[in-house]
């Protein structure tokens, strides 16, 4: 009984024992529970305190801070993870533009991972949108041969890529790294750095909003500026703004060089602007060949240039030309010229936006060169337009040049018969026949005065704008009609200002333009009787910086609504007339800066009279 009683209390001590065990055993559980629970919660507070400061780091930052930013983050993230190494790289089609990394003091930037040619196992996954990631690059599987040589390369032991994405296509890659130790990369820490990933995704996605923003309005600000320039651009000044608007094209492409093509309405390569002087189309026949045909040409190495091309390859070694781009330069369906510029990069020259605004840039060039061939063209047909004016006005004075010319032409013959009958006596008379030929040479002067204004006249060019004496050429015009209106009995006086400032223009043209008003002038006369035939030629100072050369005549005068009428072409108010004199005049003068009007004059006749402009450049 005793030894019963006494296995009854040792069983009962053991009992206590293992009860009391089991509940020390569930209080230290508990405890560690506890404290595994603690743990989780403040590491998901410190992870939540991360992610609150990382986002409103990146949110009230402005574009041009983003990037320091990031920077900042990696090294957050980077510090929180105890990793060595962390990278944001921004995703281009064609290879990144941006890189910002992270690693302490005495490591190396990690790798970029879209890099192609060393990672293409995992930059296949990133573009699908797979995460990358491995505890060991014993993890990486077969076909990713060539990116665990390239780890090993660069001494990565461990690494997770996320790609960074805000909606749409891939904006970047976000990356960490081990060096110095491996480093697990559990389903709940990858759930964590997904959710910072978009805050880095969000800030790339705005710096990107941003930027292209500015670029937008930084072009449209250059279209403008080119568009405005080129509006009111005459032929004369087209060089000059031609090679400043390349300027300004090359400094916002950031390009190394740039040049205009012009194409001639037949198809050759007519003339061409360069920033540097290198661009001679004659050098470059297969490129200039594909833009005439409305083709662009781009390359990144010469080695991609046809067979065809070797003439070009030629000239692309002999000038150095680096990555080059060429676009058409279209009016409708005509190629009227090119755009050609030596892009800074392989990857610029082949850039989809680079494309774009070259074809926005090119648009305005296009419509520039059209506007400068078609002024050209106007020109032109003005100056055949003139030409004809003139013979037409020279042909009204048929009678007089002929009694020009009749008279020295009858003075030389009897001063040659008066010599030859000198010559026929036995005494030669040596002083009479010297004073004889002095007569011939002066007579033949005069004929050849009549024949040198009459070519002058007749003479086809282009526009030679001089500084010019305006009482010079009411002189010359006088002189070629002083017959005329010797025959037509009209009395023609000058009131001429000697003080007057010199003018610019071409003398030709304004001669025409001072005949054909003395000619209408002497027509509007006609009617009158001998006596009250006159015509007065004045130039003045209008007192500001213009001469005025009016032509007052006593003739019929001007119906008040023919005042502007007869400045129209095919217009006329004489039965003979063709209706082209004033309109040519109006033109020629407008041509000048200045203007031409006519008025009735109160006591009978009119008056016609124009206006030039001072030469500025001969003003004291």
């Amino acid at each position: 009984m005793r030894l019963e009683a006494q296995s009854l209390v040792l069983g009962a001590a053991v009992a206590l024992i293992v009860a009391e065990t089991l509940v020390i055993l569930w209080l230290l559980l508990r405890r560690s529970a506890r404290r595994r629970t603690k743990f989780v919660i403040e590491e998901r507070l410190r992870f939540e305190a991360l992610l609150a400061e990382l986002s409103a780091g990146l949110i009230h930052v402005a574009a041009s801070g983003i990037d320091a930013a990031l920077e900042r983050g990696l090294r957050q993230v980077g510090t929180f993870l105890g990793v060595d190494r962390g990278s944001v790289d921004e995703y281009v089609e064609g290879g990144p533009s941006v890189r910002i990394a992270w690693a302490p003091p005495g490591l190396e930037e990690p790798p970029r991972v879209m890099d192609s040619d060393q990672f293409p196992w995992s930059a296949e996954k990133l573009r699908r949108g797979d995460v990358v990631r491995f505890a060991s690059k014993d993890e990486l599987p077969e076909e990713a041969v060539i990116d665990r040589a390239s780890f090993e390369r660069v001494g990565t032991r461990s690494k997770v890529s996320l790609p960074l994405r805000a909606g749409g296509p891939m904006l970047g890659v976000l990356s960490f790294g081990s060096v110095r130790a491996e480093r697990a990369w559990p389903d709940e820490l990858i759930e964590r750095l997904r959710l910072l990933s978009e805050a880095f995704a969000g800030a790339l996605e705005r710096k990107r909003m941003e930027l292209a923003l500015g670029e937008r309005l930084r072009l449209e600000k250059l279209l403008s500026s080119l568009a405005t320039a080129f509006s009111h651009l005459s032929a004369g000044d087209f060089d000059r703004e031609v090679q400043r608007g390349l300027r300004q094209v090359v400094d916002f492409l950031g390009v190394d060089r740039g040049s205009l093509i012009e194409f001639s309405r037949d198809g050759r390569a007519a003339h061409s602007w360069a920033i540097e002087e290198w661009m001679d189309a004659d050098e470059f026949p297969w490129m200039t060949a594909r833009l005439q045909r409305g083709d662009v040409v781009s390359f990144s190495q010469l080695e991609q240039l046809s067979d065809e091309a070797a003439v070009d390859r030629q000239s692309y070694l002999k000038h150095r030309v680096k990555p080059q781009v060429a676009v058409p330069l279209l009016v409708g369906s005509t190629v009227v010229g090119g755009l050609v510029f030596s892009a800074a990069s392989a990857e610029r020259a082949t850039s989809g936006e680079l494309m774009e605004q070259l074809n926005l840039v090119g648009d305005v060039f296009a419509h520039a060169l059209s506007r400068k061939q078609g002024e050209l063209e106007a020109r032109r047909l003005r100056q055949e337009l003139t030409h004809i004016g003139r013979v037409s006005a020279l042909g009204e004075l048929t009678a007089s040049l002929a009694h020009e010319l009749n008279q020295p032409l009858t003075a030389i013959l009897s001063n040659a018969q008066a010599a030859r009958r000198l010559l026929d006596v036995d005494v030669v008379n040596l002083h009479g026949i010297r004073e004889i030929l002095n007569d011939i040479i002066d007579d033949d002067n005069r004929a050849a005065a009549v024949i040198h204004r009459l070519r002058l006249m007749l003479k086809k060019g282009d526009l030679e704008f001089v500084s010019l004496d305006v009482n010079e050429i009411v002189s010359e015009v006088a002189w070629l009609v002083r017959s005329d209106v010797v025959i037509r009995h009209v009395s023609m006086s000058f009131e001429l200002d000697t003080d007057l400032p010199r003018v610019r223009g071409d003398r030709v043209q304004l001669q025409q333009v001072v005949l054909n008003l003395v000619l209408n002038s002497l027509d509007a006369v006609r009617e009158r009787d001998a006596d009250d035939r006159t015509l007065v030629i004045r130039t003045t100072k209008d007192g500001g910086p213009a001469v005025v050369v009016a032509v007052e005549d006593s003739g019929i005068g001007i119906d008040e609504k023919d005042t502007e009428r007869i400045f129209e072409p095919l217009y006329t108010t004489k039965q003979d007339g063709l209706g082209m004199g004033l309109a040519i005049a109006r033109t020629i003068i407008n041509a000048h800066g200045g203007q031409l009007e006519a008025a009735s004059n109160i006591h009978g006749g009119a008056t016609f009279q124009f206006t030039l402009p001072v030469d500025t450049e001969d003003a004291p």
